[in-house]
């Protein structure tokens, strides 16, 4: 026992002092040469405050709503063969998908902490959860990455395609080397659980069991609408805060490496490897020596998503205690079969859209006299309204993939 607790106490020294040597030598590489260190921060707010900030908030906060009053039970109710045969998942999950695919992350980890803390799932089903849901926000990869940056909306569409498809694959990979939990608490939460919905739901049809579900999980919150309201504006403001502040870290950490420690590098590697956003900006203005190629790359940075993004994440299930490990090996897996299955698309779709093949270039593109930030805000309402649709045709394919599931099982 005591020697356990000198390897912690010696690990924990030497992190400390690893931690504390990179921070003061970040500070070192900041003050002597502050100019770019402060360009470098101004874009990554603009970045923020222009797109993040109002791409993310609302679907926060109805995230948050949407759980409070039992639609995400409801809609793990239509999914739930799906989410079981497929990823080895509670049904109630389905909404947790559902959320990351169209929001974006931090949201899905912040839909699997709401229903952890609610006891609607174990932790190890949240942080499997929380790694299943973790995608970019369709709207930034649609406009921001297909429009802005690649000039193409059409090459938009197939990073979009591509990146649900790969994660989803992914899920599915893993899902089928889970081995379920064993301990005698989590087989006493999993059957008493499973009683009180069979208890509840069996012999029902479907839809009355996912308005009941509703119901049931509507009457446990309790909280009044505004309270409710108030609860989930807070918290969500309180996430986006510290996804800026990941995202004004990474911006200038990535301005010291590029700058000074790995010069020698592309940027877009390094900016790939921490940050999505800057990643996406960056990939898109390199040069290649292929259009394959460096659509290939960025749909394997997007699919990676930066360790930005996975911080982000993995702070809000602190909680159900996910493993960084296990969520590296799975957008590092994610990032793998997005880097394949563009380069597999790429002739098929390109000869249905010739339109395609000129957002790449093999020059470096001058951003010199454009602006790289588009703003979100003069936009909400058309963006709300895509992604409400986008929003209701995921739960409609995924409810009709888990009544072909459900009728095949019988």
């Amino acid at each position: 026992m005591n020697k356990d607790n000198a390897v912690k106490s010696s690990n924990g020294l030497w992190n400390t002092i690893l931690l504390g040597a990179a921070a003061f030598l970040l500070v070192l590489a900041v003050v002597s040469a502050p100019e770019p260190a402060f360009q470098a921060t101004l874009q990554a707010l603009k970045l923020w405050w222009n797109i993040v900030f109002p791409a993310l908030l609302p679907f926060l906060v109805l995230v948050e709503i949407l759980i409070a009053y039992g639609w995400a039970h409801g809609v793990g109710v239509l999914l739930d063969p799906l989410m079981k045969k497929t990823f080895k998942l509670p049904g109630a999950g389905g909404w947790v998908l559902i959320a990351g695919m169209t929001a974006g992350f931090p949201a899905g980890a912040q839909a699997a902490s709401g229903m952890y803390r609610q006891g609607e799932l174990r932790a190890d089903e949240a942080g499997r959860l929380a790694a299943l849901s973790h995608f970019c926000n369709p709207m930034t990869i649609l406009v921001v990455i297909g429009t802005g940056l690649l000039h193409q909306p059409e090459a938009g569409y197939l990073l979009l395609i591509v990146h649900w498809i790969s994660g989803l694959l992914a899920a599915w990979i893993f899902g089928l080397f889970h081995k379920p939990a064993s301990s005698e608490g989590t087989r006493q939460f999993t059957a008493s659980l499973n009683k009180v919905r069979a208890s509840k739901f069996t012999q029902r049809p479907l839809l009355k069991r996912a308005v009941s579900a509703a119901l049931d999980a509507h009457q446990r919150d309790g909280r009044s609408f505004g309270k409710l309201l108030g609860d989930s504006v807070t918290r969500s403001v309180q996430t986006l805060m510290m996804t800026g502040g990941f995202i004004l870290f990474f911006a200038v950490l990535t301005r010291v490496l590029t700058g000074h420690l790995l010069p020698q590098l592309p940027p877009y590697l390094v900016s790939g490897l921490l940050e999505a956003h800057l990643a996406a900006q960056s990939i898109s203005s390199s040069a290649f020596q292929a259009g394959i190629l460096q659509l290939a790359v960025l749909s394997a940075a997007l699919a990676w998503s930066g360790i930005s993004a996975q911080l982000q994440s993995l702070s809000l299930m602190q909680e159900t205690g996910l493993s960084w490990r296990y969520f590296m090996v799975k957008r590092a897996l994610h990032s793998v079969l997005a880097f394949a299955i563009t380069l597999a698309m790429w002739k098929p779709v390109s000869a249905l859209s010739a339109g395609i093949v000129p957002a790449f270039r093999t020059e470096p593109l001058d951003h010199a006299n454009a602006d790289q930030h588009f703003n979100f805000w003069s936009g909400l309402p058309y963006f709300l309204q895509v992604q409400g649709v986008i929003c209701l045709l995921l739960i409609t394919a995924f409810w009709l993939c888990s009544r072909f599931i459900d009728r095949y099982r019988h």
